[in-house]
C-alpha cells in the first residue's frame, strides 16, 4: 500500500486526475461487463428456454389427447406378425433405430438412443392406432440436440 501511495504522490496533478478519471471508467466497465451483462443474458436465456419448454409441453398434451380420443373412437385394429417384428418394422418406417429389444410374452420393452421426438410420437401413434398395441409405459430423457430425446424404455403389450 505504501508503494501505491508513493507512486500516487509522484504523479503530477494532471496525471492524478487522468488516473482517477480512468479508474472510474474501469470500475463502471467491470461492473457492466462482469456483473450486469451476464445477469441480463442469463435471464433472457431462461425466459427463452421456459417458453420453448411450455410449447413442447402443450404439443405433447395435444398429441396425447389426440391419441387418446382416436383410441376411444376407433375399433381396435389387429396386427399381423410377431410383436417384435411389428415393433421393429414400424421403427424402420420412421427411420428409428432400436438399440435394444426385450420380448416378455405378450409384452415387449424397447430402448433407443437419440431419436427425433416427432418421429417417436408418429411411431408410437402408429403402434397404438394402426397395430392395436397398448402403450403401458414410456421413459424418456432429454437429449443434447434440440427436438431429440433418449428413449430409456418403452413398454408395449398386445
Amino acid at each position: 500500500m505504501d508503494n501505491l501511495r508513493t507512486w500516487w504522490q509522484g504523479l503530477a496533478s494532471r496525471e492524478q486526475q487522468l488516473v482517477g478519471f480512468c479508474s472510474v471508467f474501469l470500475v463502471i466497465g467491470i461492473f457492466y461487463w462482469g456483473v450486469w451483462t451476464p445477469i441480463a443474458t442469463a435471464e433472457a436465456d431462461a425466459l427463452r428456454n421456459l417458453t420453448a419448454q411450455q410449447q413442447t409441453l402443450n404439443y405433447v398434451k395435444q398429441t396425447a389427447n389426440k391419441i387418446a380420443s382416436l383410441k376411444q373412437n376407433g375399433a381396435k385394429p389387429t396386427m399381423s406378425g410377431s410383436l417384435s417384428s411389428v415393433v421393429n418394422q414400424t421403427a424402420g418406417n420412421y427411420g428409428l433405430v432400436i438399440t435394444r429389444m426385450q420380448p416378455q410374452g405378450d409384452k415387449i420393452q424397447v430402448w433407443m438412443d437419440d431419436v427425433p421426438f416427432d418421429a417417436l410420437l408418429g411411431y408410437l401413434s402408429e403402434l397404438v392406432q394402426k397395430k392395436g398395441l397398448s402403450l403401458e409405459s414410456v421413459d424418456l430423457a432429454e437429449a443434447d440436440a434440440p427436438g431429440y430425446v433418449k428413449v430409456r424404455r418403452i413398454q408395449l403389450s398386445q
